[in-house]
């Protein structure tokens, strides 16, 4: 017998490429002010714009470009890339698992090699928060402006940072990691256990930086590394006492420790990542360096975002492996961030100025781009100030 039934008037037939792309705008321009810092950033190192622009093409991931940036120009090797792009970048692994879960039969294999290159922490959420399955041609549409906007972004900076004078330049660099203050601290004030495995990577960080013996032997991507697991694992083993009563006093010990340091060792530390580094002299780093790290990197990024969402539909069911992933993207942003925001400006001074706005704000929770642009306008007021004083 045929079927007369009237299908329902809302029965929904999928998510389309024009609704892929609007959901996408305002993560394209949140990136292309965003991406601002890290242009600024890779010029104040010595990239050029054009390298800087290629960095962000095949990588897409801040924490991550931040963290090669560093390595790339400290003659960091690359193990230490590897390594570092696997650790800072183990939460697009779990978005991976999680949008493998949501994505319909539409998303094949292939494309979904190919649609990994746009996994980020905003089109995870987005796509991750919609109501009904999502297929290729959305998630193709979600990611298009967000990756103009985040490679124009970092063009615009470097060549913009090429202009700029150098005292302009050394202010605006240290935006990126008032972002990455931004990100960390409202979730630290509300959770304790995130809170103490901040504070903790940034005491690990610390002892590498200032510590002679550990500085000179331990490259700045291995000492993010070590800093962020070792904190995310004692977070880990830690959780249950730290999430109570300990979770109060932990903190504050962590925290005394960690002023302690900042106030005994910090304004008298010339550190050599600071200023003009070797290769800006020459405007560019050298491509025999750059080409062969850039594409460890890239590939390394792309597979932690790929595998997962091609292979696994299962979520994580162990607590203590979940808490880890949950743990290790503040872990790695504290260790990335502190002490070398104290020096991202050139000047202590300055750069202190910009990190104490950026805990302000940070703090009241204001959104990223006022956190980074907040963070800037500080360190740019202190440096005029001193210029008169």
């Amino acid at each position: 017998m045929p079927d007369f039934s009237v299908p329902e008037k809302n029965e929904f037939k999928g998510y389309t490429l024009g609704e892929g792309v609007r959901d996408g705008l305002p993560i394209g321009l949140g990136y292309l002010s965003v991406s601002f810092t890290f242009g600024i950033l890779a010029v104040s190192k010595g990239l050029s714009w054009v390298q800087a622009g290629i960095i962000s093409l095949t990588n897409i991931t801040s924490a991550g470009q931040v963290a090669g940036l560093g390595i790339m120009t400290t003659a960091g090797g690359i193990l230490a890339m590897i390594i570092s792009q696997i650790v800072i970048n183990l939460r697009y692994s779990l978005m991976g698992i999680a949008l493998s879960q949501k994505a319909d039969k539409t998303m094949t294999p292939l494309l979904r090699i190919l649609l990994a290159y746009g996994i980020t922490d905003e089109i995870f959420g987005v796509a991750a928060s919609k109501k009904y399955e999502f297929g290729a041609r959305y998630f193709f549409g979600l990611t298009i402006l967000p990756v103009i906007g985040w490679v124009s972004g970092t063009v615009v900076g470097a060549i913009m940072g090429q202009v700029f004078p150098e005292f302009l330049t050394n202010a605006l660099a240290i935006g990126i990691y008032g972002m990455f203050v931004s990100i960390v601290l409202p979730k630290a004030k509300h959770d304790k256990v995130i809170l103490n495995g901040s504070l903790i990577a940034c005491i690990l960080s610390c002892l590498f930086f200032y510590i002679p013996v550990l500085s000179a032997h331990v490259s700045q991507g291995f000492a993010v590394i070590i800093s962020a697991v070792a904190a995310a694992l004692a977070a880990v083993l830690l959780r249950n006492k730290l999430a109570g009563k300990a979770g109060n006093a932990g903190a504050v010990i962590a925290g005394t420790v960690l002023i302690g340091l900042v106030i005994a060792v910090a304004p008298s530390y010339h550190a050599e990542m600071t200023g003009v580094t070797p290769e800006k002299a020459g405007g560019m780093l050298d491509y025999k360096v750059f080409i062969p790290l850039l594409i460890v990197m890239a590939v390394t990024t792309y597979l932690v975002r790929m595998i997962p969402f091609v292979l696994f539909r299962r979520k994580l069911e162990k607590p203590a492996v979940k808490a880890f992933f949950d743990y290790i993207p503040y872990t790695v942003l504290s260790a990335m961030t502190f002490p070398a925001i104290l020096y991202a400006t050139g000047s202590f001074i300055t750069a202190a100025a910009g990190f104490a706005v950026s805990l302000l704000l940070g703090f009241f929770e204001r959104s990223l781009l006022i956190v980074a642009i907040g963070t800037c306008l500080a360190s740019l007021i202190t440096s005029v100030v001193l210029m008169y004083i």
